[in-house]
């Protein structure tokens, strides 16, 4: 899986980018077919805020891409709570795909 940074008025430190791969890692964990994650950090406010920094996450999977986005005081927050989303969402379509293999095609209601 190729992981592909972007930070636009946040400098990318060595840590930061480490941090970054090592929970994004988690993402490929549940979707092992994942074919790229695109993560956006960027500065929204030049004032300290609430939600001065924007992280926002792109998984290109097979079949519908799933991206999630969060604002926070400071990058890691940030990037804790986006990666629970994406990880949330993940689990969800999992679940769904399993129960669907198990339960089979829906039948053709008869009129």
């Amino acid at each position: 899986m190729d992981i592909l940074i972007q930070a636009n008025g946040v400098t990318l430190t060595d840590d930061l980018k480490a941090t970054i791969e090592e929970k994004i890692s988690h993402v490929e964990q549940l979707a092992p077919r994942t074919v790229r994650t695109r993560v956006r950090v960027r500065k929204v406010s030049a004032h300290p805020s609430g939600r001065q920094y924007s992280v926002r996450i792109l998984c290109e999977i097979p079949g519908a891409d799933l991206s999630a986005e969060e604002s926070g005081a400071d990058v890691l927050s940030a990037l804790d709570v986006v990666t629970s989303k994406i990880e949330r969402r993940l689990r969800k379509r999992k679940t769904e795909r399993l129960a669907r293999r198990v339960r089979g095609p829906r039948a053709k209601e008869k009129i």
